[in-house]
């Protein structure tokens, strides 16, 4: 059997965007449409919600290079911004869907 030691960081991002954080947080395009309009509020700039999530992956992009830089690991980065991945994966579907 094939080792997928490293592969784990993808299902624990699953558990957190469909489990617990989602029941605490609502789906994540109810969080970002949240999440943009305070932006907005207290910078002025408008952020649609695949903005908004891309620049949390634009967060953990830039820690993982200080993680590199520095050769400290942290797999929590990881894992988070494979599940910002999803997340906007999630709020494309769900705009596809509720387009229709």
């Amino acid at each position: 059997m094939e080792n997928h030691k490293g592969a784990e960081v993808l299902a624990e991002a699953l558990a957190l965007i469909t489990g617990d954080r989602q029941q605490s947080y609502s789906h994540p395009l109810d969080d970002y449409q949240r999440t943009v309009a305070i932006f907005k509020a207290v910078t002025g700039i408008e952020l649609t919600v695949e903005q908004g999530i891309l620049f949390m992956i634009g967060v953990k992009l830039s820690r993982l290079a200080h993680e590199l830089e520095t050769k400290q690991w942290n797999p929590e980065n990881t894992r988070d911004a494979a599940g910002y991945l999803g997340c906007l994966q999630m709020v494309r579907e769900k705009k596809n869907v509720t387009a229709h």
